[in-house]
C-alpha cells in the first residue's frame, strides 16, 4: 500500500527498547554508532543510496538508541536505562542557533564616538583646551581650559546616554526574540507517549510527529505516516509538494513545511548541523527600517541639510565680520581663540540641528509598544507591522477562534433518525435502544459503528500535560466529535484499541472533508466526516432507527436538508458523517493523492463520498466571545471595516456576523466561489460593502486581500491554517492564532494573536496609532525647538560680533549641547510612553501619502517657535536694563552678555522647552494636554528630573555654564518659570485660532 509507509517487513520489526537498555550508565561509555557528518550526508544532498548504505532506516534508529514506536526513554522502567539527554547534545549539538552577538555597552560608545560632527566637536574642544591651558600659564587665567573641558564632557555625557538606550533596545527585543520562540513546540514520542515539548529541547533521535501544518525543526528521516507531502521550495526553490516515502523521498529537511498527511520521522540533526541551521549560519542580514523610520530619516537628512548650510552660512559670515570690523591689533592667541569659538559654534549648531532624534524616537515607540503589546496579547514579530495597523482600513478576520471562543460542543443533531440536543445526548439513544430492544446487541453495534465512524476518522488524540494529566489536542471540531462519543458511553481509547487504520485521506479546506479507511482481513470500512451539503450530496443511502440501511428518497434527503438550514440558522456549525464498505482493490484509489495532479484531485476527486451510507449531521456551536460585539463597534468606530470570512455556509455565516454587529443592514453577504467569479470591476463595485464571504477557501481570501489593496485600502488580516499563508503574506499586516494557528501560518504573519482573540486585534490598532502618535508628537517638539534655537544662535552671534566685536551666541556651545540632550533623547523617550488611549479610536485612519506634519503641528511649530525667539531675545536685549544691580561679569572677557542675563535666557530658554513638551502631547486642537498624564510615569520623571537637573546647572555650574555664578534668586525663577508655562498660553491660543485652510 504506497500511501501507508511504516517499518515493516522491508525494514525488520519494529524496535525494541532493548537498544536502549544495552546503554551503559557511564556517559564515557555511551557511544553512538553513527557521526553527525554521515547523518548530515544522508540529506545534503538527498541520498537514499547512503541510507542503505549504513543499513537503512532499520540501522539508523538502532545507531540513534530509539525506537520508532516508543521514541526514547526519559524515565526509569523495568528493564530500561533513561537517555541522558545531555549525552546527546555533547554528540549531535543543541536543537538552537547561536544567539546574534550581543554589543557591548562600550561598543555601542565606541560606534557613537565614530560620529562625524561629534569627532570635530571634540578635536575643536581639545583645541580650547589647550589654548585655555596655555592663557592659564601665560597671562594668569585660571578659568580658560573650563570651556573646553566642559564641551568634552558634554560630548561623554550625550554619548553615555545614546548608548545606554541602545543597550537597553538590544536587551528588551532579545528578551522578545526569546519568548516568540519559547512558543514554538513540536510533538515527539517519548517513554510510548506523545508529549508536546518546546522546538529546543529536540534531540537527535526523537521521534517526531508530523502533520499538515508544521514546519519541521529538525533533520529527519520517514518512518510511517498517510499522503504526507511537503513544500521544500524554502530549501530547495522548487515550488512543487514532495511525497515521502521510502521508495522515493524518506527525508525531511529542516524549515520546510509539511502542507498534506500525518506521519512520524526520526531526528537525525539539530541547531547548526541541520540543513536550515547551517543556511541560517551563513547568513548575515541586517535589520529593515520600518516605512515610518525610512520616511523620518529622509526628513531628518533634509533637515541635516538646511542645518548644517545654516551653520555654515553663520561660520563664513561670522569670521567676515570679525576681520572686517576687528580694530587695533590683537594677540595671535586671542585671535586663534575666537576662530576657534566660532568653529565651535558652529559645529555645536550642526549637533542641535541634526535630529537624530527621531530614528530613535521611533525605534524607543516601537521597543516600548511591542513590549506593552505581549502584555495585551499581541507577540508582534515584525516591527513595522506595529506601526501600519495602526492606519488599516479593513480587517478580514476568521470566524472561528477569533470571533468564536473555540470551544466546539455538539448541540443538536441527527442520528439514526434520533434528534438529539445538549442536555438529553445520553437519555436520546434511549429510543434507539426501545425501538430494538428485540435485539439489544443489534442497538449496541450501531452504537458502536457509530461511534466508531467519528473515533476513528480523526486526527484529534490525547496528549499527556507536564502535571501528567491527559486532554485531547488536535482540532476543535475533531475533539467535540470525541466528546460526544465519550458521552453516548463509546470513548475515543476503546475504538482505537480494537481497530486499525488502514489508510487516511486528511481534512483540507479544498476537500472539506476526512476519509478514513479501518479493517483488516479484506474486511474494510470507509468513514466519511465533512461539510453536511457535501456528504449529502453523496449519499445514496441511510441509517434508520431500527439501525437498518435503507434508501435515501427525495422526501427523507429533504427532511436531512431542512435540518442542515435550520441548524445554520442558529449559527451551528453543521457535520455530516456516514460510511461504505470496502474491497482491498479499492483501498488506493480512495486516496486522491495517487493522481498525478494532486492539486485537481483535492477538487474534483469524490470517490470517497460516492453512493456513501449516512449515519448522521450534528450541529456544533462555538459561542461568540463575549467581548467581540464591542470590539466591532470600537473598529467601526475608528474607520475600520469589519469584514468575516468564513467556511460556514451562508445562513450560519450571515447569523454569526449579524451577532457580532459585521453585518449592517446594507451589508452584502457572498459565498466564496461566486466571489471568485466576478471581474475586477465587479468586484471593485461591490468591495465597500462586502461584509461576509462564506463557503470561502483560502484561495478566496487570498483574492479579496489582493482586491482591497488593488482599490486602496491598508488591510490586516486573520488566519490559522496553512493554506491561510498565502494571504497572510499578502496582507498589509498578518495576524496568525497563537493557539490554533499552525506554525506555517505563525511564519507567514506579522503579528501574532497569543490568545486568539478578535479584541486583541483592536488593541494592536490603538497601540499601531499610538506609535505613529508619539513619533509625530516628538516632531512637533524638535522641530520647534531647532527652529529656536538656530534663530537665537544666529541672531545673537552675529549681533555681537558687530556690536562687541567678538562672537558670542546667547547660548553658549555647552549650553546647547545639554538642550541637545534634553531634546534628542530624554524628549524621545519621554514622548514615546504615552499609552495608547480609546480615544485613538474616535478617529479614521490616516491615508497612504498624508504627510507626517499636519496643518495643525505646523502652526503649532511655527507659533511656538516665534514666541520662544521673542521672549529669548527679549531677554537678551533688554535684561541687561531690567536688573542693572544684578549684571555681574560677561560671557567673553568684557564683551558678550552678562552673565546673570546669560543664565536667565539659558534659563528661560530650557524651561520653555520643558513646558513645550507637555504642550506636545497633543497633535491635534484637543485643549486637555495633560489627559493621562498622571498614567505616565516615564514621563513624569524625566520631566522633573530635567528641572532637578536645570537647577543645579544654574546654582551651581555657573563657571562651566557662562551664567551667574551666585545662581538666580527666586523673582529670577519666577520669571523664567513665566516665561516657559507662556508656552502652555501660546498653545491654547494656537489651537483656538479658526482653521483658515
Amino acid at each position: 500500500m504506497p500511501d501507508q509507509h511504516s517499518i515493516s517487513a522491508t525494514e525488520g520489526q519494529p524496535l525494541s527498547t532493548s537498544s536502549q537498555t544495552a546503554l551503559a550508565t557511564s556517559p564515557t561509555a555511551y557511544k553512538f554508532e553513527i557521526t553527525p557528518d554521515q547523518l548530515n550526508e544522508l540529506v545534503d544532498p538527498k541520498s537514499p543510496e547512503k541510507l542503505q548504505a549504513l543499513g537503512g532506516l532499520r540501522a539508523i534508529i538502532s545507531k540513534l538508541r530509539t525506537d520508532p514506536a516508543k521514541g526514547l526513554t526519559t524515565v526509569n522502567a523495568a528493564g530500561t536505562t533513561p537517555v541522558d539527554l545531555s549525552w546527546r547534545h555533547e554528540s549531535y549539538g543543541v536543537n538552537e542557533l547561536p544567539q546574534p552577538k550581543e554589543v557591548s555597552l562600550l561598543e555601542f560608545m565606541w560606534n557613537a564616538m565614530k560620529d562625524k560632527i561629534l569627532i570635530i566637536l571634540a578635536v575643536a574642544a581639545v583645541l580650547e583646551i589647550g589654548i585655555g591651558i596655555y592663557k592659564t600659564l601665560s597671562a594668569g587665567e585660571p578659568t580658560g581650559w573650563i570651556d573646553g573641558l566642559a564641551i568634552c564632557l558634554a560630548i561623554i555625557i550625550v554619548v553615555m546616554v545614546g548608548s545606554v538606550n541602545d543597550y537597553r533596545k538590544q536587551a528588551q527585543f532579545r528578551k522578545l526574540n526569546n519568548f516568540g520562540r519559547s512558543l514554538i513546540t513540536v510533538k515527539v514520542i517519548r517513554d510510548g507517549q506523545q508529549v508536546v515539548i518546546p522546538t529546543k529541547e529536540l534531540v537527535v533521535g526523537d521521534i517526531c510527529v508530523v502533520e499538515a501544518g508544521d514546519v519541521l525543526p529538525a533533520d529527519g528521516v520517514f518512518i510511517e505516516g498517510f499522503n504526507v507531502q511537503c513544500d521544500e521550495s524554502a530549501q530547495t526553490g522548487e515550488p512543487i509538494s514532495i511525497n515521502k516515502s521510502h521508495e522515493k523521498d524518506p527525508f525531511f529537511l529542516s524549515g520546510t513545511k509539511v502542507t498534506n498527511g500525518v506521519g512520524r520521522m526520526v531526528t537525525i540533526a539539530v541547531g547548526t548541523n541541520s540543513m536550515n541551521g547551517r543556511s541560517m549560519m551563513a547568513l548575515e542580514v541586517e535589520p529593515d527600517q520600518t516605512p515610518l523610520q525610512e520616511k523620518l530619516s529622509r526628513l531628518a537628512d533634509l533637515i541635516a541639510k538646511v542645518g548644517g548650510g545654516t551653520a555654515l552660512g553663520m561660520v563664513v559670515l561670522l569670521i567676515v565680520l570679525y576681520f572686517s570690523l576687528r580694530r587695533g591689533d590683537k594677540p595671535v592667541v586671542d585671535v586663534v581663540k575666537d576662530m576657534l569659538d566660532v568653529l565651535i559654534s558652529g559645529v555645536t549648531l550642526i549637533v542641535v540641528a541634526v535630529p537624530e532624534g527621531l530614528p530613535l524616537a521611533v525605534t524607543l515607540s516601537l521597543a516600548y509598544a511591542t513590549i506593552r503589546m505581549l502584555k495585551d496579547q499581541n507577540l508582534v514579530r515584525h516591527l513595522m507591522a506595529c506601526e501600519t495597523m495602526g492606519n488599516a482600513t479593513t480587517i478580514c478576520s476568521d470566524k472561528t477562534g477569533t470571533l468564536t471562543l473555540n470551544r466546539m460542543t455538539v448541540v443538536a443533531g441527527v442520528a439514526s433518525e434520533i434528534n438529539f440536543e445538549l442536555d438529553d445526548i445520553p437519555s436520546a439513544f434511549l429510543e434507539l435502544a426501545v425501538i430494538n430492544q428485540a435485539n439489544p446487541d443489534h442497538h449496541r453495534q450501531v452504537l458502536s459503528l457509530l461511534a466508531t465512524s467519528l473515533n476513528m476518522n480523526s486526527t484529534a488524540t490525547e496528549t499527556t500535560k507536564s502535571d501528567g494529566t491527559r486532554e485531547f489536542s488536535g482540532s476543535k471540531t475533531e475533539i467535540s466529535l470525541l466528546q460526544f462519543t465519550e458521552k453516548i458511553g463509546f470513548p475515543y481509547s476503546a475504538s482505537r484499541e480494537s481497530n486499525e487504520v488502514v489508510e487516511i485521506v486528511p481534512f483540507s479546506s479544498q476537500r472539506k472533508r476526512m476519509s478514513t479507511i479501518v479493517g483488516k482481513d479484506s474486511e474494510y470500512i470507509l468513514f466519511t466526516k465533512g461539510a453536511s451539503e457535501i456528504i449529502l450530496g453523496g449519499a445514496t443511502r441511510y441509517v434508520n432507527k431500527r439501525g437498518q440501511v435503507v434508501p435515501l428518497d427525495a422526501a427523507r434527503r429533504a427532511k436531512f436538508e431542512e435540518t442542515i438550514n435550520q441548524y445554520a440558522s442558529q449559527a451551528l456549525r453543521t457535520i455530516a458523517f456516514g460510511f461504505r464498505p470496502v474491497g482491498s482493490s479499492e483501498i488506493t484509489s480512495q486516496n486522491p493523492e495517487t493522481d498525478s495532479d494532486a492539486s485537481t484531485a483535492d477538487r474534483e476527486d469524490l470517490r470517497d463520498v460516492m453512493e456513501i451510507i449516512l449515519f448522521g449531521i450534528v450541529g456544533i456551536q462555538d459561542p461568540l466571545r463575549p467581548e467581540v460585539p464591542g470590539a466591532v463597534k470600537q473598529c467601526q468606530k475608528a474607520g475600520v471595516l469589519v469584514r468575516m470570512v468564513t467556511g460556514d455556509n451562508l445562513a450560519t455565516a450571515r447569523a454569526i456576523a449579524r451577532g457580532c454587529g459585521i453585518l449592517t443592514r446594507d451589508g452584502i453577504v457572498m459565498e466564496g466561489p461566486q466571489f471568485r467569479q466576478l471581474s475586477p470591476d465587479e468586484m471593485d463595485e461591490i468591495l465597500p460593502k462586502l461584509q461576509v464571504l462564506a463557503r470561502s477557501s483560502p484561495n478566496d481570501k487570498q483574492i479579496l486581500v489582493n482586491a482591497l489593496r488593488r482599490i486602496g485600502d491598508t488591510v490586516a488580516v486573520t488566519g490559522d491554517g496553512t493554506n491561510d499563508a498565502p494571504a497572510l503574506k499578502a496582507a498589509d499586516v498578518g495576524f496568525s492564532m497563537g493557539i490554533a494557528g499552525t506554525e506555517v501560518a505563525k511564519e507567514a504573519s506579522d503579528i501574532v494573536l497569543m490568545d486568539d482573540n478578535f479584541a486583541s486585534l483592536v488593541k494592536a490598532v490603538m497601540w499601531g496609532r499610538s506609535v505613529y502618535d508619539s513619533v509625530r508628537k516628538f516632531l512637533q517638539f524638535q522641530l520647534t525647538v531647532n527652529v529656536s534655537a538656530v534663530v537665537i544662535t544666529v541672531f545673537t552671534s552675529v549681533y555681537s560680533t558687530i556690536v562687541y566685536k567678538v562672537p558670542v551666541p546667547a547660548l553658549t556651545a555647552i549650553q546647547l549641547l545639554w538642550v541637545n540632550l534634553i531634546m534628542d533623547t530624554f524628549a524621545a523617550l519621554a514622548l514615546a510612553t504615552d499609552p495608547p488611549t480609546a480615544a485613538l479610536l474616535n478617529r479614521r485612519p490616516s491615508s497612504r501619502a498624508e504627510s507626517l506634519i499636519s496643518f495643525d503641528m505646523w502652526r503649532m511649530i511655527i507659533g511656538q517657535g516665534i514666541y520662544q525667539i521673542i521672549a529669548c531675545l527679549f531677554l537678551y536685549l533688554a535684561g541687561a536694563n531690567l536688573w542693572p544691580e544684578k549684571v555681574i561679569g560677561h560671557q567673553s572677557g568684557q564683551n558678550g552678555l552678562d552673565l546673570h542675563t546669560a543664565g536667565m535666557v539659558f534659563n528661560s530658554f530650557v524651561m520653555m522647552q520643558l513646558f513645550n513638551e507637555i504642550n506636545a502631547r497633543s497633535i491635534t486642537k484637543n485643549l486637555n494636554i495633560f489627559a493621562g498624564i498622571h498614567r505616565n510615569f516615564i514621563f513624569i520623571g524625566i520631566w522633573v528630573g530635567t528641572i532637578l537637573v536645570q537647577a543645579l546647572l544654574i546654582e551651581y555650574g555657573g563657571l562651566v555654564f557662562k551664567t551667574d555664578p551666585n545662581g538666580l534668586d527666586l523673582v529670577d525663577w519666577m520669571i523664567c518659570i513665566a516665561f516657559g508655562a507662556g508656552s502652555l498660553v501660546v498653545g491654547v491660543l494656537i489651537r483656538l485660532l479658526p482653521d483658515w485652510r
